[in-house]
């Protein structure tokens, strides 16, 4: 590796930081504890930032940036961590936001996940999702589930990643990590060829286009564990964003797959810890799927599903205010952090002011 990135990168790993943003005109940027922190030092110019993507991006991505202007891909500094790379232009000029993943696995206990979520993956067949926006923390989640599987059963896991993140070591499980691009040119060709390599748990890095929710529904239907995420902000929201993805008319069959094939949904977002701004903790809304979900989700009413979460805490369900105003009680974040994570801040406020939180 360039030895100018190397020491960029490893002073991320120094400062703890997420993620590292490069682009000419600046020195490099960093993103601690979710905030942004500006560096002294020389700015980069754009030919030095050619260097680093000759240096570290793979061959077929080269015409690729050129022609779509924008790729995703990951590189390892030994001894320091791997990153998350995504290289595009801005004003003309190449940029950079490398995201750091530690080459240590997460475990269910170092980042605290509810036993109900634990359960959820122990399933043999069926759609486990993980929502939020980026950096919300979404791919660590999935890391600690699948090593938590790794550890404790031994099946086939086939994870199909643009780019890969974590890298997992066969203990109990095989796994195979697939990337885009190198190892399949799209989501959905790559899952009709998972179906047809014995896996007993897929992992599918985004559902982003139709044909692979699609897919990833039918693996679910037949007798697969698929772990995914999306794109959205609550667990209600993510329901509305899988099934608005089909026309009018498929949307009925759609709803019945979903209402059978899920076993629950997780929004989680990321929060600066009270004790140590530098530190974030994670804020989680669990949706299971019982009978009177999937009977929302049949009839077309899962924007009733807020109200279902408040009251299914004995299944571990829990909605985003009920989350946030226990991590409020239990001293971790202040209620001024909690409000802008609020699907509901009113009602949040009417939480705090019954417990006498304010």
């Amino acid at each position: 590796m360039d030895e100018q990135l190397a020491e960029i990168l490893s002073l991320c790993k120094k400062m703890g930081a997420s993620d590292v943003h490069l682009r000419a005109g600046l020195p490099p940027v960093y993103r601690v504890g979710g905030r942004i922190q500006l560096t002294s030092g020389l700015p980069l110019t754009n030919d030095t930032l050619k260097r680093f993507f000759e240096k570290t991006a793979p061959p077929v991505t080269h015409k690729m940036l050129e022609t779509q202007r924008d790729v995703d891909y990951s590189v390892s500094l030994p001894g320091v961590s791997r990153f998350r790379v995504n290289c595009f232009y801005q004003k003309g000029h190449l940029a950079f936001v490398f995201r750091q993943i530690p080459f240590t696995l997460p475990t269910i206990d170092s980042i605290k996940l509810p036993k109900v979520m634990v359960d959820c993956v122990q399933r043999s067949s069926g759609l486990f999702l993980l929502c939020g926006p980026t950096g919300s923390g979404k791919s660590t989640t999935i890391a600690a589930l699948l090593q938590f599987l790794n550890s404790t059963y031994q099946v086939r896991v086939v994870t199909l990643e643009d780019p890969i993140e974590f890298l997992f070591r066969d203990e109990k499980c095989e796994f195979l990590q697939r990337e885009l691009r190198r190892d399949f040119t799209s989501f959905p060709e790559a899952l009709r060829g998972t179906l047809r390599q014995d896996p007993d748990i897929i992992m599918v890095g985004e559902m982003r286009e139709t044909e692979t929710i699609e897919l990833a529904l039918t693996a679910a239907e037949t007798g697969h564990l698929v772990i995914s995420t999306l794109h959205a902000s609550s667990t209600a929201s993510a329901i509305a964003r899988i099934l608005g993805v089909f026309p009018a008319d498929a949307r009925e069959f759609i709803r019945d797959q979903v209402a059978s094939v899920l076993i629950g949904i997780v929004a989680q977002a990321l929060i600066p810890s009270k004790r140590d701004p530098a530190v974030r903790v994670a804020a989680r809304e669990i949706l299971i799927n019982n009978p009177a979900i999937a009977n929302l989700i049949r009839n077309d009413k899962h924007e009733q599903i807020p109200m279902f979460l408040e009251t299914g805490t004995d299944v571990g369900m829990i909605s985003m205010n009920a989350a946030l105003e226990d991590m409020v009680v239990r001293d971790v974040i202040t209620p001024d952090q909690a409000f802008p994570y609020s699907p509901d801040p009113e009602a949040l406020l009417s939480r705090f002011e019954r417990k006498g939180l304010l």
